[in-house]
């Protein structure tokens, strides 16, 4: 009988029998029952995401996913997170690095550290990735970034981290954020503050909604609506974003 692919879990149903969570390489498997992935997807860890517990994997020591294996974690679509956790800390492998923030003039300049301590709100940038709770000593680096160790009512003051549209950045919180999550409080009135264009080295203190009678120019001369990626003129100065 013909397969029929049910939702996003990789379900079907093939002789009146349901079949879960069956995958082949897309390159070699000819089955039409089963799901398709890549062999970047089964080394990745991202195949050892989608299938979760029972089975997991040691990313860049498993070849693919494992019963009882490691779970992997995924940063999510935007390619950024950020996380918080009070109780343990954690030791980081796989396609993932973690960043603290210190102030610098009008950045927020992003620091690379290897794990992660207990009570260190950080970003994270990357894809899949295993974290083991380990016990690890704090570090010697300031840190600007705070975090939420209970849901937290926003007051204003407070950005976390989202996107909008095709930009990632941190955003002012309205409603309610999350516990587990880190977050940079300011009292500036701009909307957001967004990652620099040297691969996350820092956040520059931009607000990419600018109003409009803020002055915005590209290279050309030509006025614009809002901060574009390259080089802008905001109010006479030059901005790279």
């Amino acid at each position: 009988s013909t397969a029929t692919l049910e939702g996003n879990d990789n379900t079907f149903t093939r002789g009146g029998a349901q079949i879960n969570n069956c995958y082949e390489i897309e390159t070699v498997g000819t089955q039409a029952y089963v799901g398709k992935v890549t062999a970047e997807d089964v080394a990745s860890g991202a195949l050892a995401y989608q299938l979760d517990a029972p089975f997991g994997q040691t990313i860049g020591t498993d070849a693919h996913p494992v019963l009882n294996g490691p779970a992997v974690s995924y940063v999510g679509e935007a390619g950024y997170a950020t996380m918080y956790d009070t109780t343990t800390g954690y030791e980081l492998n796989g396609d993932i690095k973690a960043y603290v923030a210190t102030a610098e003039g009008t950045w927020l300049k992003l620091t690379e550290i290897e794990n992660i301590p207990a009570g260190t709100p950080v970003v994270l940038k990357g894809g899949y990735y295993n974290k083991t709770a380990k016990d690890l000593p704090a570090i010697n680096i300031a840190n600007e970034l705070k975090g939420t160790d209970a849901d937290t009512a926003a007051d204003g003051t407070m950005y976390i981290l989202a996107k909008e549209g095709d930009t990632v950045g941190f955003y002012k919180a309205t409603g309610t954020i999350p516990a587990g999550k880190a977050y940079y409080q300011s009292t500036s009135s701009v909307k957001a503050f967004f990652f620099g264009e040297d691969d996350a080295t820092g956040i520059a203190n931009l607000n990419v909604n600018a109003n409009l009678n803020e002055a915005i120019y590209n290279v050309a001369g030509q006025r614009l609506n809002k901060v574009q990626k390259g080089i802008n003129i905001v109010n006479g100065k030059k901005i790279l974003k």
